[in-house]
């Protein structure tokens, strides 16, 4: 093989591969069908939400490993919904262990205090759980 043929050989090869790379970055790089609609994320927590009210329903699902629902009325006819987590969940944390212990010693009636954060649904995700005095 010349010289000639050899150079001519390489600058089809060097050519070939520079039309590959190109091809291969375009396709990397281009867009392809994607839109730029995003699915619009859930409301954020309200962060420190406090409700104090009397204890007028108990909702209590610890026998199939659930969490527990209290209904507290905090002013005549006003209902919230507060939520308490489960105990089973991995690993059990010592506030919901208390949250727990503060349930078995109330009953219908009781002055309870709650603070977390309000979910979508607007029912508070317990993280401090205290009975107050009467």
């Amino acid at each position: 093989m010349t010289l000639r043929r050899m150079a001519v050989a390489l600058a089809a090869g060097l050519s070939s591969l520079v039309v590959t790379l190109a091809s291969v970055t375009l396709l990397l790089t281009s867009p392809g069908c994607v839109t730029d609609e995003r699915a619009p994320l859930p409301p954020a927590p309200l962060p420190g939400t406090e409700v104090v009210g009397t204890l007028v329903a108990l909702k209590d699902d610890r026998p199939v490993d659930g969490g527990i629902d209290l209904t507290l009325e905090t002013e005549a006819g006003v209902q919230k919904l507060v939520r308490v987590p489960s105990i089973f969940l991995f690993p059990p944390r010592d506030s919901v262990r208390a949250m727990h212990e503060v349930v078995d010693a109330s009953k219908l009636g009781d002055r309870i205090r709650a603070r977390g954060t309000t979910d979508e649904s607007g029912a508070l995700k317990a993280e401090v759980l205290e009975k107050l005095p009467q």
